[in-house]
């Protein structure tokens, strides 16, 4: 996160993750790895449990993930897949890759999840077959127009790009002008301006961007 302000107040965000829970002991476990990292990005509880629900209200039967991590977000996409539905996952590095597929496995998961091969998910997306439900985006904020541009021919009408982030601690807010802060604000100009789509920033966590295709 580039900025230093809080997006939700601290006892609200307590008590948002005490509601959200954790459904699963393998959960509990990404969130300590993460937090043994010294703070490795994850979308949180809180979020998960939005993306559970938005992959449901959108009966979600392909989703990409352009940044997987170790495969957090995947976990909460993955976990309310139907059969036959997939999760992909992309990812620069291989060993972060390796540990979402273990962890993804142990959960009893791993039917639901495709493995780009490590390398750039940007170029993933752009081989991937049209008529995606979601893609969420979880990369370099500074690539995120250009994600954008990708995804939207991939994804179906009634489609969503999610985008994390776009908050970016303020830093979006205040106009400030690195090359991070500079890609998130022409995003969301993007999102907002642009014909044919409806979107919305929900202030979860550091921002969540969600967008419809028409």
């Amino acid at each position: 996160m580039q900025g230093d302000m809080d997006i939700v107040d601290p006892l609200i965000d307590e008590y948002l993750a005490r509601l959200a829970g954790s459904p699963d002991s393998v959960e509990g476990e990404m969130r300590r790895y993460a937090d043994e990292r010294e703070g490795f990005p994850i979308v949180g509880p809180v979020l998960g449990q939005l993306l559970s629900q938005l992959a449901l209200l959108a009966h979600a039967r392909r989703i990409f993930e352009v940044g997987s991590g170790f495969g957090y977000s995947a976990f909460w996409f993955a976990r309310v897949l139907e059969p036959g539905a997939t999760v992909t996952l992309t990812d620069f590095d291989r060993e972060n890759l390796d540990r979402a597929r273990a962890w993804l496995g142990k959960a009893g998961l791993l039917d639901r999840c495709y493995f780009e091969p490590a390398g750039d998910g940007l170029e993933a997306l752009a081989r991937a077959e049209g008529g995606l439900d979601i893609v969420f985006l979880d990369l370099a904020k500074a690539d995120y127009p250009r994600a954008l541009a990708l995804a939207l021919p991939k994804l179906r009408r009634g489609g969503l790009v999610l985008a994390d982030n776009v908050l970016w601690g303020g830093a979006v807010a205040r106009g400030e002008g690195d090359a991070a802060t500079t890609g998130l604000r022409e995003y969301i100009r993007l999102i907002f301006g642009s014909e044919g789509l409806v979107s919305t920033v929900v202030p979860l966590r550091d921002g969540l961007a969600i967008t419809m295709k028409r």
